[in-house]
């Protein structure tokens, strides 16, 4: 039985490229000083003196800011290429971190806020599109699942030490920490990477020849459906990084050390499991979209089950669900998307897959935040848990309809 799971974990590693292990190693880096974000609505809150309402529109920042960089991101490289946008994205966030504690006021956090996500997120996709250039098509899942794993895994981390160096040294240190975390990586990125120009300029070359015109992802109505359910999905998940910290503190009264710890549970599960899974799923060549709206379901019931009672424990049941929802889903939708581009268009479509994600960061804070004030936390649950069921619903709707594609190919335009 040991040597099968070793096997397994073996053959999940095997045969994926030198730049995407190097890829992974930057985001681990990265990702270790993800410090911030999980505390922010605390920060914000408890520190600064902030009401909940003013927490929302300034956490909603962080999702208008994602929402300008994944765009301009994604523009950006398909124009230029995604070597630069990854390099000159890692090392001004750092900048923009290590200048927050010197901020003040309602209006000044909104701008900081909304500048450093820009910035940062102007990362995603031209990460993806890396991704999709360093990897083959039958391995591109599992180098999709490396990279998280290594997010994931510094992820556990990140908030873990964030949580101890909050209430030992003060919040001051998380900025200075994840600013230098993100410059470090800058840096392990231009040193262990080649500038890869020849490399997307020959396969773009190619991809035309191959490929002719070249369509926009707006144009793409199922994929612009698929968006649309992740966006309904995505405006709960996020709340694990918002709206969930805060409650876990005034609610479960749990402090920040083990709330570190919790939200560092996910990233540790997803690092032991998530290769082996793909692994072991895309060997049996089965249909992806029920098994992302069957994720979407889970991370549904991950707040649907939080007004059964107020014992603390009932936030290790809401993780656990949250983070078996995230394995099964996450890495298939991401490749979903890549899938549907060419390579040309990757940037384009990445981009518009993670403004999903943006969109959803600017609606979620607001809302939560509304119907919190209004309808305290047990119904607010019930209703962001319905969410991802409805998003979920809507993915399996483009699977059971057939206008998904639901394949690990490239899909033919002329369709």
């Amino acid at each position: 039985m040991i040597h099968q799971t070793i096997q397994l974990y073996k053959n999940a590693l095997s045969g994926l490229s030198r730049n995407v292990w190097l890829l992974s190693l930057i985001m681990l880096v990265n990702r270790s000083g993800t410090m911030v974000v999980p505390f922010l609505g605390i920060f914000l809150k408890q520190q600064e003196g902030f009401s909940i309402t003013q927490t929302g529109w300034m956490m909603s920042c962080i999702g208008i800011g994602s929402v300008v960089g994944t765009y301009i991101g994604g523009r950006l490289t398909d124009s230029v290429g995604y070597y630069g946008v990854q390099f000159w994205s890692l090392l001004l966030s750092g900048i923009c971190f290590l200048l927050m504690p010197y901020v003040d006021g309602f209006y000044f956090w909104c701008f900081m806020i909304f500048l450093v996500n820009a910035v940062a997120d102007a990362f995603r996709p031209a990460n993806q599109a890396a991704i999709g250039f360093y990897s083959k098509e039958e391995n591109r899942t599992r180098s999709m699942s490396l990279v998280r794993l290594a997010i994931n895994l510094g992820f556990s981390i990140g908030p873990a030490v964030g949580g101890i160096v909050a209430k030992i040294y003060g919040y001051n240190w998380l900025f200075i920490l994840d600013g230098l975390t993100c410059i470090t990586a800058a840096f392990i990125f231009a040193w262990l990477l080649p500038k890869g120009k020849k490399i997307e300029k020959t396969v773009q070359t190619e991809s035309t020849e191959q490929t002719g015109e070249v369509r926009s992802p707006y144009q793409d109505f199922p994929f612009l459906l698929f968006v649309l359910c992740n966006m309904v999905m995505a405006i709960a998940f996020v709340q694990f990084m918002m709206a969930l910290p805060i409650y876990f503190e005034e609610s479960l009264h749990i402090p920040e050390t083990l709330i570190g710890l919790l939200l560092g549970i996910n990233g540790l599960v997803i690092f032991l499991t998530e290769m082996p899974f793909v692994y072991a799923y895309e060997k049996k060549e089965r249909p992806k979209l029920p098994l992302i709206a069957l994720g979407s379901a889970m991370i549904g019931a991950a707040y649907l089950v939080l007004p059964l009672t107020n014992f603390a424990g009932i936030a290790v049941v809401c993780m656990l669900l949250l983070t078996i929802g995230e394995i099964i889903s996450f890495p298939f939708s991401a490749t979903y998307a890549l899938n549907r581009a060419v390579p040309q268009n990757r940037g384009a479509y990445m981009g518009l897959y993670g403004i999903s994600w943006s969109v959803a960061l600017i609606i979620s804070p607001i809302m939560t935040a509304k119907l919190i004030a209004l309808l305290g936390y047990s119904i607010t649950w019930l209703i962001i848990g319905g969410l991802p069921v409805l998003g979920g619903l809507g993915v399996y709707c483009l699977y059971y309809t057939g206008i998904g594609f639901d394949s690990d190919q490239p899909i033919d335009r002329d369709l």
